[in-house]
């Protein structure tokens, strides 16, 4: 349905909060929030597809489940609904995932909700929506990424959100020995000595 939304975030106060704005302030009508990200694609099973969200806001955290993850199921099972990231992780690392999940733009909550409604409206419009400060660490990541294989890739991102080698074997699911062979070669093909090295020449933005 035109101008609508979905809102998945499990913290009720962000969730409901930003429901009571968006629908008080702009064209948007939030027709559910979702607490868990397996809640909101129950209710997509259910629904006819005239009745899709345009956009679904997901936050980054969810419990048992990374929004990315959410994301990524989502937007290859429903073409027709674009996703926007919202988050308080704003570092070039969760951007970069956010673009390989398949999510059309990324905001964070520390930004306006004005810069939220900008997003949505550019989403809509089938462009792609980032941060002004965000673009040029995007550009500058994607030239990096591009030397690495799919699994060093996805194990660079999680390297800039400052995981360690444990969390990533947790997350993708692969033994501490891989993680720590992907890492070494990381390390080589970027001419990095250490993980200090790499968060500081890829981890932040440019003054």
């Amino acid at each position: 349905m035109e101008n609508t939304l979905f809102i998945v975030d499990d913290h009720s106060i962000v969730r409901f909060g930003l429901k009571d704005w968006l629908e008080g302030n702009t064209k948007w009508k939030v027709a559910k929030v979702f607490g868990k990200s397996q809640e909101c694609l129950e209710e997509l099973e259910r629904l006819d597809s005239v009745y899709y969200p345009e956009i679904i806001i997901i936050d980054v955290q969810l419990l048992g489940e990374t929004g990315f993850a959410l994301c990524k199921k989502i937007t290859e099972k429903y073409d027709r609904i674009k996703c926007v990231m919202y988050s308080m992780y704003d570092t070039p690392g969760y951007i970069l995932q956010a673009k390989d999940s398949g999510a059309k733009g990324y905001v964070s909550k520390i930004s306006s909700e004005k810069e939220l409604e900008k997003c949505l409206d550019v989403v809509k419009a089938g462009g792609i929506y980032l941060e002004e400060k965000m673009i040029q660490a995007q550009a500058k990541l994607e030239n990096v990424a591009v030397i690495l294989s799919k699994q060093e890739r996805l194990i660079f991102e999680l390297l800039l959100q400052s995981k360690t080698n444990e969390q990533i074997s947790d997350e993708l699911f692969i033994s501490l020995r891989t993680v720590e062979n992907h890492v070494s070669r990381i390390y080589d093909k970027l001419d990095i000595k250490k993980r200090a090295d790499l968060l500081e020449k890829f981890g932040k933005y440019s003054e």
